[in-house]
């Protein structure tokens, strides 16, 4: 892998961070606005969060060797 594939891809994942993030967000706003308690709508933000990032490394685990 060369230098610029893997900068490629580090930049790839911190933009899948930052997606779960967002994701996690828009899950803890819907949790509060079906009235779930605040606690309760962070576990569920935070469980989106981490769907969504387990879901975009599998797809950048079958991604990646098709472009190297």
């Amino acid at each position: 892998m060369t230098l610029h594939m893997l900068v490629f891809l580090m930049l790839v994942l911190g933009m899948c961070v930052l997606f779960s993030a967002l994701a996690g967000l828009i899950g803890f706003g819907i949790a509060r606005l079906v009235k779930a308690p605040v606690d309760k709508a962070i576990g569920w933000g935070a469980f989106v969060a981490f769907s969504v990032l387990t879901l975009c490394v599998a797809v950048l685990a079958v991604v990646v060797p098709l472009v190297t």
